[in-house]
């Protein structure tokens, strides 16, 4: 098949599972064209000579006041579908990609299936605004098949715009093992600095600190875990975003300054990762929860709220812990157990690694997609139901 992606290229969740799956698809004999404005993250470094890149140029002009995005793309992606015959246009959030793959197919009149996967704020935050609404319901009705990437974000969206249900298919994300693995833990290559981390140990968060993240709840409870737990522990926070410089006053204010280590965007995060004992997600809204599906496959215990799709990735008391959002005591409580058990972190590892390698298993998700791109039901049958 010759297969279009639409997709963010910043280092994000969506972005970088789009990129896996074309990727996956290349090495399977498909011809993958991710189009937009960059490429996306590791392209350069894929090592495989069936992906494409087409590049989006946007028309500047002074009679508009916005960037027409999903008008270029539209566009320039119903030239590509008649230039490379594309069978397939797989696109990563209904806003703004599918709505833009939409109109490309249209435009170019040839059969091409659409697929669009959603990824969370697309649909629960952006396409839920009453401005946005219809066309983001049009868009799911339209699309030869929609997936979820949690049975959460599934019934969310079902719920928010009256899709009947059957019409979206749950598909989990998954990680590259080739970046995420146990074994990173000696390739800290990063930060040299960090490299001798002595007998600390290391709880780590990463995210774009973000408020929907609660980064200020990552230090409210490792100030707690600094009381409770007797060893040196250091907090590694991976990542930039608007509450970054709260996050550094609040720790000078609570005197724990010196035991933060503010590490920006990474763009290779195995190796930190793998050198962390815990990574604590207490986000107040998780559609997935990738990051920590990240840490799982270095063999890293989770400690996250049960917000969202988090539940589904994480099993409580199993391969992490869950707690109630903003239970500053619980969480603190369950990232202790872990961290001064060792047997208990121990077995966490294990089973993490264990579920990684299982139920998100890369090659029977890539199976599930391809199943979906060559079996997906016609687009007029899609529109009578």
């Amino acid at each position: 098949m010759n297969i279009a992606v639409l997709c963010y290229h910043r280092v994000g969740g969506s972005g970088i599972v789009a990129f896996e799956i074309g990727c996956a698809m290349s090495q399977r004999g498909h011809t993958v064209h991710f189009v937009g404005i960059e490429p996306p993250f590791r392209f350069g470094k894929a090592g495989c000579d069936r992906l494409r890149f087409h590049k989006v140029n946007i028309y500047e002009c002074p009679v508009f006041d916005y960037t027409p995005y999903i008008l270029a793309t539209a566009s320039q992606l119903s030239e590509i579908i008649a230039a490379e015959k594309i069978d397939v246009i797989h696109s990563h959030y209904a806003l703004p990609h599918a709505v833009a793959a939409h109109l490309a197919r249209d435009i170019s009149g040839r059969q091409v299936r659409c697929i669009t996967t959603l990824h969370g704020t697309d649909v629960t935050m952006v396409g839920a605004d009453p401005s946005l609404k219809s066309i983001t319901r049009h868009t799911l009705l339209v699309s030869d098949v929609v997936t979820a990437v949690s049975h959460f974000l599934r019934k969310e969206t079902e719920t928010i715009f009256d899709v009947p249900s059957g019409r979206i298919y749950t598909v989990y994300n998954f990680v590259n093992t080739a970046f995420f693995n146990p074994g990173m833990k000696s390739h800290m290559e990063t930060d040299k600095a960090l490299s001798d981390k002595g007998d600390k140990a290391v709880v780590l968060h990463m995210s774009n600190l973000r408020p929907v993240k609660a980064p200020l709840d990552v230090i409210r409870i490792f100030r707690k875990l600094l009381e409770r737990v007797h060893r040196p522990l250091e907090l590694w926070i991976v990542g930039e975003g608007p509450l970054q410089g709260q996050m550094r006053d609040f720790a000078a204010a609570l005197g724990i300054a010196g035991s933060v280590r503010f590490l920006g965007a990474q763009n290779e995060v195995g190796p930190l990762l793998a050198n962390a004992d815990l990574f604590l997600l207490p986000s107040d809204q998780e559609s997935f929860g990738l990051a920590a599906l990240e840490a799982m496959a270095c063999g890293v215990p989770v400690v996250a709220t049960r917000a969202g799709g988090l539940p589904e990735v994480i099993e409580d008391g199993v391969s992490g812990a869950l707690f109630d959002k903003g239970d500053i005591e619980a969480g603190a409580e369950r990232a202790a157990e872990i961290l001064v058990d060792r047997d208990l972190a121990e077995s966490m590892r294990a089973a993490a690694f264990e579920i990684v390698n299982g139920r998100f298993r890369e090659d029977a998700i890539i199976d599930r997609y391809e199943q979906l791109y060559t079996g997906a039901p016609c687009r007029e049958t899609v529109r009578r139901t």
